[in-house]
């Protein structure tokens, strides 16, 4: 049976100190270019042997007899889609298959007829969209059919998205995120390297050409994050460009702009992933966003190759040491956030620490925040008392991405003269994994804490 378990944490506006990040064992054994959480387990992808490698505690094992074939075999791009975990990068199945597969829990399978093209041709990424998969990179065809950079999956049949390839990543594919429930990709082509799927789906729009991405060899990540406010979010891009901002850029309301301060724009700087977190809606809004890369950043504290930011600090180290070498990857797991990438130090290709997202200071009124009873056995309950009068707290629930999660809270008593409420909170259907509670008034974030199924 799964347990809850709350973790209080101290809510501050600037860290004092920071987390440590350390090794997971000795490595999968190369290069780690994709990240993933499925199952409960978490997997690795890159340049090693078999392609993909699933932790297992202790260490990092081989998942069924692995994946292989071409010249240069790597995984680039892993996601959990309807139970299954699917790997996209440059290997072969079988003859006429290629770059994309399947763990059905106890082989590797073939996705439709594969995503393959010209020799060299490859899987750069994948993302989720109204509920189907989408995957992106440099390929040209599936089976004997035309479809070339951006793919869905029909029915285990790869379609064409937007009519053709995006006009400004016609050399590959490399990154796609939502940006106000709109369908961005980034990638290699001309400038700005970068497009967004039309309302209908059937073709694509250009973006505001006034102030736009110029000198640059692509784009490689893309999030929408809570900047420059929580009601006008903007869409960070991220990758090998030195105009009109190096090596990250914001999109927001048709304006190119930067994130307060910048990023190096060296011959090999570039910033390769993000992982955002965003939790909340208006005034109610906190989170983190974290960029992977090569290049170093001044902010609050100097960082390299690796740095976080919130709405209102601006980017900063995330954690220490420094990464050696490029991050090329990053997901959550069990509290942890999980790096990526070519660098030994720390780890060997992939490092975690603790502190998973950093949250603002709203308030300054808490005065209790306890969970019990503990161990929980059925139910638990969220006790908060505050300074200042509050009206009508309600408590909402939240997963790693920002995503609400519902049915599984509710107010179970409310003292106004004492300010002091209790929320049950209902542990049976939660998957394991680490979520949010906000307690919230008048749109007003109370009270604030990290709490983990196990």
């Amino acid at each position: 049976m799964k347990k809850l378990v709350l973790i209080i944490v101290s809510i501050f506006l600037v860290q004092s100190s920071f987390a440590q990040w350390s090794g997971m064992a000795a490595g999968p054994g190369g290069k780690v270019r994709a990240l993933c959480v499925h199952g409960g387990s978490l997997y690795a992808g890159g340049d090693f042997t078999g392609l993909v490698k699933k932790w297992d505690g202790t260490a990092w094992v081989a998942v069924g007899t692995g994946l292989s074939g071409t010249a240069a075999p790597k995984v680039n791009a892993l996601i959990s889609f309807n139970g299954e975990l699917y790997a996209g990068g440059a290997f072969s199945l079988s003859a006429s298959n290629y770059n994309i597969a399947k763990w059905n829990g106890s082989a590797w399978v073939a996705v439709g007829e594969g995503l393959q093209g010209v020799a060299g041709s490859f899987v750069t990424c994948f993302y989720v969209w109204n509920g189907v998969l989408f995957a992106g990179g440099t390929f040209t065809q599936s089976g004997m059919a035309s479809i070339s950079k951006v793919a869905k999956l029909i029915n285990n049949v790869w379609q064409q998205v937007g009519g053709g390839a995006p006009p400004k990543c016609l050399s590959g594919v490399y990154a796609m995120a939502k940006h106000s429930n709109e369908l961005y990709v980034g990638g290699q082509g001309s400038a700005p390297w970068i497009n967004k799927l039309n309302i209908a789906g059937t073709g694509w729009d250009e973006l505001n050409n006034v102030g736009w991405l110029t000198q640059a060899t692509g784009v490689y990540a893309l999030a929408s994050f809570i900047y420059p406010n929580t009601n006008s979010p903007s869409l960070f891009i991220g990758g090998h460009f030195s105009s009109p901002f190096p090596t990250v850029c914001v999109y927001s309301n048709g304006n190119w702009g930067t994130s307060v301060n910048t990023f190096t724009a060296g011959a090999n700087d570039q910033v390769n992933c993000f992982i955002s977190t965003s939790v909340g809606t208006g005034t109610a809004a906190i989170g983190t966003l974290y960029a992977g890369g090569v290049f170093t950043v001044s902010g609050v504290h100097s960082a390299s190759n690796l740095a976080k930011r919130t709405k209102i600090i601006p980017w900063d180290t995330a954690g220490t040491p420094d990464f050696n070498s490029s991050v090329r990857a990053l997901c959550y797991f069990n509290g942890y956030l999980i790096a990526g990438g070519d660098f030994t130090t720390p780890g060997n290709n992939v490092a975690r620490y603790a502190t998973t997202v950093d949250v603002e200071e709203v308030s300054n009124n808490i005065i209790v925040n306890e969970i019990y009873p503990n161990p929980i056995i059925k139910n638990a309950m969220l006790l908060v008392q505050t300074k200042g009068a509050m009206q009508q707290p309600e408590l909402r629930m939240m997963d790693v991405n920002g995503n609400l999660i519902s049915g599984h809270t509710s107010q179970n008593h409310f003292n106004h003269a004492t300010n002091e409420v209790e929320f049950n909170i209902e542990r049976e259907g939660l998957a394991a994994g680490m979520y949010y509670y906000l307690v919230v008034d008048a749109e007003q974030i109370v009270a604030t804490g990290k709490l983990i199924v196990e």
